[in-house]
């Protein structure tokens, strides 16, 4: 019993000493996206803010492909001393919800240190469509089934699976077109190759106010703060129909407890920042900090909204 107690004050002795002394060294934050996108934004801004705060220069290193995979599986083979993180979004759920084989457990690998953002997503026309509200996009998706688009991001994105759950619950046969990104996909509705998508809520509404664009609903719980004009699909008759898109901060499994503390303190107060927000807003995402335990239990509830979606779509991951 004495030896148990002495490891265990051992262990919280280190614990302390590890995040007294952290950073050693810089730190690297894993992009699972291309330059240019809002996660890449994100841990750029936030990276610059680490930096100030903890005195330790902190390198953006994207790492693009298989639906962020190959990022994620980058960081489970890194030194689990919170040097190295891993910035990314519900596509993490997704892949866990699908049940294919990974190269991970999409939960024991990984520490959880911090939300960063939540964002719904906005259901999109292009103004010649002639629609004015989700119930017009309804009527005429009944009235010519198998005749409307929808420009999607391929079947593993929150995307498509969640206009594939609104059609089965609407009772609608609409195409899925998909397109290799958000910026073609959008440039496609813009352009009136198909009828419908869906965007970040903050980027639907800049174009919806230019005039190249009409909002027709966003997936959030509430009216988005961007877009407080545009209904949620709940007011327009679909209570069940709530989506939100994430961005988390995970470390490697066996990260110190107090390292995760101090990070996760470091990415709450920079998140409060007016840059930092301002930099997210722009890229359409808003910022939303939590706790560790927060993300942990976020990201659980989100692969089980996922794993149903799945169930309920028969969708199948790409490649599949």
């Amino acid at each position: 019993m004495l030896r148990a107690a002495f490891a265990i004050l051992f262990a919280a002795l280190c614990s302390t000493v590890s995040a007294q002394v952290f950073p050693t060294k810089p730190l690297r934050i894993l992009v699972p996206f291309p330059p240019g996108g809002g996660t890449d934004v994100a841990a750029r801004a936030l990276g610059e803010y680490l930096f100030r705060e903890l005195g330790q220069p902190v390198v953006v290193d994207n790492r693009p492909g298989g639906n962020s995979v190959i990022a994620t599986e980058a960081l489970t083979r890194a030194e689990a001393d919170g040097h190295t993180l891993l910035l990314t979004t519900d596509f993490h759920s997704i892949n866990a919800a699908f049940g294919v084989p990974l190269p991970y457990d999409s939960l024991k690998d990984f520490a959880f240190l911090a939300r960063v953002s939540t964002s719904p997503l906005m259901l999109v026309t292009h103004p010649g469509a002639g629609l004015k509200s989700l119930g017009d996009a309804v009527t005429a998706a009944r009235a010519r089934p198998g005749k409307l688009g929808f420009a999607s991001l391929g079947t593993s994105s929150p995307h498509f699976l969640g206009f594939e759950w609104f059609k089965r619950m609407a009772k609608l046969d609409i195409i899925d077109v998909p397109y290799k990104g958000g910026g073609p996909a959008l440039a496609a509705v813009m352009g009136g190759q198909v009828t419908f998508s869906f965007v970040v809520a903050a980027n639907g509404i800049r174009q919806a106010k230019a005039g190249k664009l009409v909002a027709l609903a966003v997936s959030g719980p509430a009216r988005a703060s961007v877009a407080p004009e545009v209904p949620t699909f709940a007011e327009s008759g679909y209570p069940e129909f709530v989506m939100l898109n994430w961005y988390g901060i995970f470390a490697p499994a066996g990260t110190p407890r107090a390292v995760i503390q101090r990070l996760n303190a470091s990415i709450v107060a920079g998140l409060k920042t007016t840059e930092v927000r301002g930099r997210l807003e722009s890229a359409g995402v808003e910022a939303a900090p939590g706790t560790a335990e927060e993300l942990e239990a976020w990201v659980r509830k989100d692969i089980a909204h996922y794993r149903r979606m799945i169930e309920l779509t028969g969708a199948k991951p790409e490649g599949r």
